[in-house]
């Protein structure tokens, strides 16, 4: 949902090419080719402006600005529900704990630092419910319209919610039918209008959303009931498995994981005796949600901190209990039981905030339990509720205030400081002794955020932060990128400033899935310039380099941090795909010492100043040679003065001349930059070999150490293409890094 997201804020495209390795896990190949997101649009078009923001601001990234949606979708989930508990006749404490105890001791809390879907649909349907409330009590028809929207939203976020649009049609056809009882008899002519006008309100953003999703799909996928989704994925799991899973397995169960919902149960028939088309709609959400993913063929949601489809549900699950929670104002054993359930619900957050799932759920893995085994999740010993508190320790902690176990106690304290005031407001408005404006909590909790999201973005590696930098200023609009580690993927979106295309490829999968290929193959047809930011593995292991090596032409390769003259530290590529073809020259066979000749050669004869030049070259062996020699490439000007070049092992080091066999032939790819200090004109290009042991070139017959193989016309460059990020200052000269290359 944030690939899909960044795309769009980026370079206007819906497609998530930058989380490719991903492949069918998370998206559907569309007719043009590119990786579609199968789940709903609705967040990711939601998350826009954060991503926009995250862009904007210099000391933010998009990633970490993005994830801040589900905090806000939270806080805004608490509010509404203090407002939805006080329209249902609570009080004012009473609400406020109601919001509190779905803050602080629900899932709500945990799935506030992640960017499921899951927080927005509970917020969408807890909308739908306020709007109807507040409908019920007026009838007017922005109310329907508001309703209406919320559930638009709800159901363009996952599809599945539109399984329980019939619960608030009926609640909503309730509302107009008690209306109408209400009304004298001689009047009913009036609110017939006002009827047709509420279901039209209604009806319309459900209408246009449904409109919007369809030409999305056709857009896609050419059906406008296409998904994406695949056939395996559907409702086909084991029904009593799935209810039981989500409502009481030790793995999964939600009662385990919120002890304080235990409490709605006993109050069920009290609650619905109070206000019973409000309780059957409540529980009905609940229910609704419980049967529907009980079904699912992944109940259990995945990697995922609880049952993750019943969140959207947690706000109902609090109204439900909210005469329990009114024990709260009578002395007794009922109080003592709510507060005891409220700490341990709230401690069970914490174990989930504290370290990321993730860990538990490899450990599993690794046991050599298949994945997402039912047994973990039913039997005690693998749930993560107890097998998560093994990994609680410094060095694990996800929170943004500790960076590889060290504190940073500033901005903790900031924080212990921002909830102090927020709680002394909220405490202060409930009792009616504070009347300061709420500008002060809120700009606590704006500067306390900007500052998070500054740490957030400053914490990610130190190379690959000088990499990105580096790249942000040498990229340009028509250029493409090309990622090789999965597990930096929302580092380098943090990082990465730019407007060109992203694709994210998985190394050592190029010859396991044809789509990795396809890629690559789309990316080269598209874009002449492609940068490559590689994982640890040199080149010649590397199967998309040696892809990138075998079909471009290697410009140049940088090393952050950079250290001179050297190859040390995390490599940025820049590969070239020439549009034109190159020129094939006549050599007639120029052998050199050692039994190597050159058979052919073609080259780029006309080249824009500061342009890329590319040169093809085929040897071959008359005598295998004796050692591994080196190809330079260098320009000359008319007095044999060299301004360019490249050398580098045959094939880039791919095909070393000692595994060479009489008559073999081998080809060689060569490219450079033209630096700026040359002028346009006429200039020589020459190749030959070295020995790097020694430095000692080989000569050709007439005792020449080059071969001249073409005349290059350097051109004024007739447009330059700006940068991405013209306004971001340039390295400093002790920073800037130099393409590695010898000196022969």
């Amino acid at each position: 949902m944030f690939a899909m997201a960044e795309n769009i804020v980026r370079r206007g495209a819906a497609d998530i090419e930058q989380v490719r390795w991903l492949g069918l896990q998370q998206g559907t190949f569309g007719l043009d080719g590119h990786l579609y997101s199968r789940k709903g649009a609705g967040m990711s078009l939601l998350l826009i402006p954060l991503v926009w923001l995250g862009l904007k601001v210099p000391l933010w990234g998009a990633a970490t600005t993005a994830l801040m949606f589900n905090s806000l979708i939270t806080a805004a989930t608490g509010w509404m529900l203090f407002h939805v508990a006080r329209r249902l006749g609570a009080s004012d404490p009473i609400a406020l704990a109601a919001g509190l105890i779905f803050g602080l001791a629900t899932l709500a809390w945990p799935y506030a630092k992640t960017c499921f879907s899951d927080p927005l649909s509970g917020l969408c349907l807890l909308g739908a419910f306020l709007a109807l409330l507040r409908f019920r009590a007026a009838g007017g028809a922005h109310d329907a319209a508001a309703c209406g929207l919320a559930l638009a939203i709800a159901v363009a976020t996952r599809y599945a919610n539109a399984a329980l649009l019939p619960l608030f049609v009926v609640f909503g056809l309730y509302c107009i039918r008690r209306q109408q009882a209400s009304l004298p008899l001689q009047v009913d002519c009036v609110p017939r209008s006002r009827e047709w006008l509420s279901v039209g309100a209604f009806a319309t953003p459900l209408i246009i959303i449904a409109a919007l999703l369809v030409a999305y799909n056709i857009r896609r996928y050419g059906s406008p009931l296409s998904t994406g989704y695949l056939p395996e994925e559907s409702f086909s799991g084991h029904w009593l498995q799935g209810i039981a899973g989500q409502m009481i397995s030790p793995g999964r169960g939600l009662l385990w994981y919120a002890p304080i919902l235990w409490l709605a149960l006993p109050v069920t028939a009290a609650y619905v005796r109070r206000d019973r088309a409000v309780g059957l709609l409540v529980w009905g959400v609940i229910l609704g949600h419980l049967l529907l993913y009980g079904k699912w063929f992944m109940w259990h949601g995945g990697y995922a901190w609880g049952p993750r489809f019943m969140v959207p549900t947690l706000p109902f699950w609090v109204l439900a209990m909210l005469p329990a929670i009114e024990w709260l104002r009578r002395p007794g054993i009922g109080r003592w039981v709510v507060v005891g359930l409220v700490i341990v619900s709230g401690l069970v957050q914490v174990v989930g905030l504290s370290v990321h799932f993730e860990l538990f759920q490899n450990r599993l893995l690794d046991s050599g339990l298949p994945l997402f085994d039912p047994v973990t999740f039913f039997d005690p010993r693998y749930s993560p509720l107890m097998g998560q508190l093994s990994f609680i320790r410094p060095a694990n902690l996800d929170f943004a205030w500790v960076e590889a176990g060290a504190v940073n106690w500033l901005l903790l304290t900031g924080l212990i400081l921002g909830v102090g005031v927020t709680g002394w407001r909220l405490v202060g408005l409930v009792r009616g002794s504070w009347r300061a404006p709420a500008g002060v909590p809120l700009t606590t909790v704006a500067l306390l955020g900007a500052a998070l999201l500054t740490q957030a973005h400053l914490t990610w590696p130190a190379d690959l932060r000088s990499a990105t930098q580096f790249l942000n200023e040498q990229i340009q609009p028509n250029d493409a990128v090309i990622t090789g580690t999965p597990e930096e993927a929302a580092a380098f979106s943090d990082l990465y400033r730019g407007s060109a295309p992203v694709l994210g490829l998985e190394v050592g999968a190029l010859g396991r899935e044809t789509w990795f290929r396809e890629g690559l193959q789309s990316l080269a047809s598209d874009h002449t310039r492609v940068w490559w930011l590689p994982n640890w593995l040199p080149p010649e292991k590397s199967d998309v380099e040696r892809w990138l090596m075998t079909n471009g032409y290697r410009v140049a390769t940088y090393f952050f941090p950079h250290h001179a003259g050297s190859a040390q530290g995390r490599r940025l590529t820049l590969y070239y795909f020439p549009r034109s073809p190159l020129h094939e020259m006549s050599l007639g066979g120029l052998t050199f010492g050692g039994g190597i000749t050159l058979v052919r050669a073609a080259a780029s004869v006309t080249v824009e100043t500061e342009g890329i030049l590319v040169v093809d070259l085929q040897w071959q062996a008359q005598q295998p040679p004796s050692a591994d020699y080196h190809v330079f490439v260098q320009l000359l000007d008319a007095n044999g003065e060299r301004l360019a070049g490249a050398d580098s092992a045959p094939m880039l080091g791919l095909r070393p001349t000692s595994g060479w066999t009489t008559g073999e032939t081998v080809s060689d790819r060569h490219a450079f930059m033209l630096p700026p200090h040359v002028m346009p004109g006429r200039y020589r290009l020459v190749v030959g070999l070295y020995d790097p042991a020694t430095g000692q070139r080989l000569t050709l017959t007439d005792g020449a150490t080059t071969a001249e193989v073409a005349l290059v016309q350097v051109t004024e460059r007739t447009s330059r293409a700006p940068t991405s990020r013209q306004d971001r200052p340039a390295l400093k000269n002790a920073q800037r890094p130099k393409a590695i290359s010898g000196t022969a």
